[in-house]
């Protein structure tokens, strides 16, 4: 069995590449100008054991602002890249990056919800991103690996396998295919050092965490059109039918649960509204 020790600086890379993709904050300013952001990134790169990994945390940290006037321009940094005030043109969820039709999107957002739902985890109140948003599935990413440490503590190695399943399936299905798709636009589009890599740390974090968990994702081969674009609600703002969805709701038919949860009840399960990132474990 895996020491704990290693799925929690697992849960910490995502969780810290989770914070640093999303709207900057409040915490992330603090952990920049404090340098905890750059040495719990690099400490559990380094702990993983990939030198790959290592030193491309190495190269987020070189490149992440520290001072108060380089963290401000991170602000205005990400909102012309991402923010829809400034009409970033990067997008961060995963049906922008994959194949197909409007319907079969809809079966993706609906599979996303259903392995959040099959560890009784939502969308925290008032949280209106959608399922497929990056930082969320980085998020989902981290709770597992902090439950596969909790569960590898206890001795509880069912308990391991069944969140170990769940963590490769999530890879395989959701971000192993889109996060190499999401890197080049990010090199193609964004102008900045520190997004950059930070795009291919997410990238090698995810291709370790696929070869540690023995999944080969079948990536996205193109970049095509929004399937969701002019699709929107009357109030101006796309909410799909399983955002924020809970336990109570499930997914599409012919959508069925995720391969590892479906195995029966997750031990050591805990309600973690999603989209509550609060900086550096």
């Amino acid at each position: 069995m895996t020491q704990p020790d290693h799925h929690v600086h697992r849960a910490r890379l995502y969780k810290l590449a989770s914070l640093a993709f999303d709207r900057p904050t409040d915490d992330l300013r603090e952990a920049m100008e404090s340098d905890e952001f750059d040495d719990q990134l690099v400490e559990s790169a380094a702990a993983l054991g990939d030198d790959d990994l290592r030193e491309t945390a190495e190269t987020v940290a070189a490149e992440s602002p520290t001072d108060p006037d380089a963290i401000d321009d991170c602000y205005s940094t990400y909102a012309a890249l991402f923010g829809f005030e400034q009409g970033g043109e990067i997008q961060q969820y995963e049906v922008e990056y994959g194949p197909g039709t409007l319907v079969t999107n809809t079966d993706t957002l609906a599979d996303i919800a259903g392995f959040y739902g099959a560890f009784d985890l939502d969308l925290e109140a008032g949280n209106r991103e959608r399922v497929d948003h990056l930082c969320v599935e980085l998020e989902f990413v981290s709770h597992l690996a902090l439950q596969t440490a909790y569960l590898a503590e206890t001795g509880d190695e069912k308990g391991v396998e069944i969140v170990a399943n769940a963590q490769a399936d999530f890879l395989e299905d959701h971000l192993g295919r889109w996060l190499p798709r999401f890197r080049e636009t990010v090199h193609e589009d964004a102008d900045d050092p520190f997004y950059r890599a930070l795009a291919d740390l997410v990238v090698a974090l995810v291709e370790a965490d696929a070869e540690r968990f023995g999944v080969e994702p079948d990536v996205f081969p193109e970049t095509p059109p929004s399937p969701l674009e002019d699709f929107t609600q009357q109030d101006g703002d796309f909410r799909c039918g399983t955002c924020g969805g809970g336990p109570s709701q499930s997914p599409a038919q012919g959508q069925g649960q995720p391969r590892g949860p479906s195995a029966g009840p997750t031990p050591g399960s805990d309600q973690m509204p999603m989209g509550d990132r609060d900086g550096p474990m």
